[in-house]
């Protein structure tokens, strides 16, 4: 019951130390198999939080699956020449899919709460990180048949010849883009990501707009309730 009441603060923490490591193109810190586990659980993790309704549970435990096995075997079971750029693209598009749903599922939570909670805030804050997660996986679709979409700096660390590389860089790119913050480490140089990056800094304010208005208005619909009974 206390796991339930507070599933979005466990969430959450998972989802910014899967943040953190795939920060490492390398896996530097915990090594690609503890890594890889990590983040595997913490898929496992968004599929059991934020899915509740049957039909979105089949859709997002098919995505699931498919991300965690496809993830698994491009170093552990496959050979390295069994068309890796296939293996990358249905990667992407679970992981998208995945991701992007539950970014909705929980936008949608927040518009149909008529009571909010402190977890529900921390809900809002799971659906940003979901939602750079998400166009994340965008952008490295778009590079996987656009190879060169991106410049990288000399002095980033990663680069977009490695699997854990390629993570890495989106993901810096996708928060940095999201947050309005940017960076000239990497630069969108090719259409369609110049035009995606500054759609997803608009989807970025849009975002803390409107959540923080619904839940501002929610809060203040429930005060006003509370008096009127009083």
């Amino acid at each position: 019951m206390t796991l339930r009441k507070y599933k979005h603060a466990i969430l959450l923490a998972a989802l910014v130390l899967v943040a953190l490591i795939q920060s490492f193109p390398h896996r530097l810190v915990l090594g690609p198999v503890a890594s890889d586990l990590f983040i595997s659980m913490s898929r496992l993790l968004v599929f059991l939080i934020v899915f509740e309704r049957r039909v979105s549970r089949i859709v997002a435990f098919v995505a699931t699956c498919v991300a965690i096995i496809l993830d698994w075997a491009h170093f552990y079971v496959l050979p390295p020449s069994y068309h890796p750029v296939l293996i990358a693209v249905v990667y992407h598009a679970a992981s998208l899919l995945l991701l992007g749903f539950a970014t909705i599922v929980i936008l949608r939570n927040i518009f149909e709460q008529h009571v909010v909670r402190y977890d529900d805030v921390l809900g809002a804050v799971c659906g940003y990180l979901l939602a750079a997660g998400a166009w994340s996986n965008i952008f490295s679709l778009i590079e996987t048949f656009v190879p060169g979409s991106f410049s990288v700096g000399s002095g980033f660390g990663a680069e977009l010849d490695t699997w854990h590389g390629t993570i890495a860089v989106m993901n810096y790119v996708s928060l940095g883009s999201l947050t309005s913050v940017g960076s000239g480490a990497v630069v969108p140089v090719r259409p369609p990501v110049t035009m995606l990056t500054t759609l997803e800094a608009v989807f970025g304010q849009f975002y803390i707009a409107i959540v923080v208005a619904q839940l501002v208005g929610a809060r203040l619909s429930r005060a006003i309730e509370r008096d009127k009974s009083s």
